[in-house]
């Protein structure tokens, strides 16, 4: 925390503010049931009492379940004990999360029965179920039965412990343990509400993982009054049907949003309370970023961050995705974060100049837990440094090239993946694209792409090389398009290059020119 950081709510607070406008509010909605503010408030504290009672403050507890309101109990719950949260992704799958599993060392596992299957058998970790379907009375829900509206005073942890090991998304090797504080997550839920001005009419439509960037809208919605409806899983219809009925503010992918607009009949009349649909961990190409604003109007927005520095480093705005020149950007810095560009050689760049991407403020992480080395090459000085590359304009907006790490070296000359990528999903035909190297004797590497189509029987690969030729330039066109019917995805649903060059390796024996 900087010095002359301001003293925000611990995150748990966030719950009570909500509570103390309207407890018989409806503070959540899932497929089976809506809780109330008091309601959910009873729950959280029962749940926290039990936990409290078995464990210290600052003891590490995984959490790894779909979304619903169990989850969200449970996630409040830990909060409320003083316990470090250590979120699991479901759709991880066994080998991943014992990896996670093992690097955190929770005391404990809390999972719901569909999710539970995702987690190691072997596991020395008890794992506590959200239901009593396993005939055991040590369950999420009897405990709170057993604990019900008795007496509990929330655990007040200082500002600065630990409050969350997320882990990264693991797109460039082995995920690490990122230690957030209780007053990053109160930075990022400041800068939210900053962004949005959140109110008791709104309405969050949380489809997105809790385990995830989905998450953080939990806390500043609550904080104002507001309600969320949990979807645990991204099924179209009924998404939709929450938009049509109340949804105000959802945070989702760029390829959900791709198969909401996609479906026939929608149009603006299909989003009569939406007031932001904000997009994350992928970019959106200008075409698609016009396609969605011409059927939703001015009411697209977009946030950069990463699990180092979550959802907040910075934002573009409704209003700024209007203006041509800017949609492309990321935005400018939000509310507790100051962005820089770095050189390789450690030196601040001014605008317009591209180097490394390096962010400070109170949204950044503590460190990886138990990595101090890892922590160490992360920053330089007191800049996190991002591993993506851009520039800043003369007017403050961000724009980003490409990650560090993923710059293709062809004869001699930097291609950045993002901005072939751009100019292949630019075109109608194409629904997504992934660009890559490939090991070239001649050029170094090559730059290949793998394309998906709208229409398999449109392929002309000729034309479209011609035409990228004319947009890029030679240097910067594929000389290889490979064209495959979709892209491999991790489990937080984005595209990982070096796993889409595998496939492509694996399928192709010479790449074609």
């Amino acid at each position: 925390m900087l010095a002359d950081s301001p003293r925000l709510p611990l995150p748990i607070d966030y719950l009570y503010k909500g509570l103390a406008i309207d407890a018989d509010a409806p503070a959540a909605t899932d497929r089976w049931q809506t809780v109330s503010y008091r309601e959910l408030v009873y729950r959280v504290e029962a749940l926290a009492t039990a936990l409290t009672q078995r464990y210290s403050k600052g003891t590490r507890i995984a959490l790894c379940a779909e979304n619903h309101i169990d989850h969200l109990t449970a996630y409040l719950a830990i909060l409320a004990s003083g316990a470090v949260w250590i979120p699991i992704n479901p759709k991880n799958g066994a080998q991943l999360n014992q990896q996670l599993l093992q690097q955190s060392c929770p005391a404990l596992v809390i999972s719901d029965n569909v999710s539970r299957a995702t987690l190691p058998k072997d596991t020395a970790i008890p794992i506590m179920s959200v239901s009593d379907a396993d005939n055991t009375d040590d369950c999420v829900r009897t405990l709170i039965e057993k604990h019900y509206k008795m007496p509990f005073t929330a655990v007040r942890p200082d500002p600065q412990d630990i409050m969350a090991i997320k882990f990264t998304g693991g797109t460039t090797g082995t995920p690490k343990g990122v230690m957030q504080t209780h007053h990053n997550v109160s930075a990022v839920v400041a800068s939210l509400q900053q962004l949005y001005d959140f109110n008791q009419q709104d309405c969050n439509l949380a489809v997105a993982p809790l385990t995830h960037g989905g998450s953080h809208y939990i806390l500043p919605v609550l904080a104002t009054g507001g309600r969320h409806i949990l979807l645990d899983k991204p099924d179209v219809s009924s998404i939709l049907a929450a938009f049509e009925a109340s949804v105000s503010i959802c945070f989702m992918p760029p390829t959900l949003i791709y198969k909401l607009l996609d479906t026939p009949g929608v149009s603006k009349a299909s989003f009569p309370y939406l007031r932001h649909l904000t997009y994350g961990a992928a970019p959106m190409p200008v075409s698609r970023i016009r396609q969605v604003r011409a059927v939703i109007g001015e009411r697209l927005s977009t946030l950069y961050g990463q699990t180092e520095a979550p959802m907040t480093i910075t934002a573009l705005s409704c209003e700024d995705m209007s203006d041509p020149d800017l949609q492309l950007s990321v935005g400018k810095p939000c509310r507790f974060s100051q962005v820089a560009i770095i050189s390789a050689d450690n030196t601040l760049l001014g605008p317009m100049a591209e180097g490394e991407i390096a962010v400070r403020g109170d949204i950044v992480m503590a460190g990886y837990y138990q990595q101090p080395e890892a922590t160490f090459q992360a920053f330089c000085k007191d800049w996190l440094l991002t591993g993506d590359l851009g520039y800043v304009d003369e007017n403050g907006y961000l724009f980003i090239k490409g990650r560090s790490k993923e710059v293709i070296i062809s004869g001699g000359f930097n291609v950045y993946p993002a901005e072939v990528e751009a100019a292949l999903c630019a075109q109608d035909s194409i629904v997504e694209a992934a660009v890559f190297g490939l090991p070239d004797p001649y050029w170094g590497e090559q730059i290949a792409a793998a394309v998906v189509l709208s229409k398999p029987e449109i392929t002309n690969e000729s034309e479209l090389k011609a035409l990228l030729k004319e947009l890029l330039g030679p240097v910067k066109t594929p000389k290889a398009i490979y064209f495959i019917d979709k892209l491999p995805r991790n489990p937080v649903g984005k595209v990982v290059r070096r796993e889409v060059q595998q496939l492509i390796s694996q399928k192709y024996e010479q790449p074609h020119a």
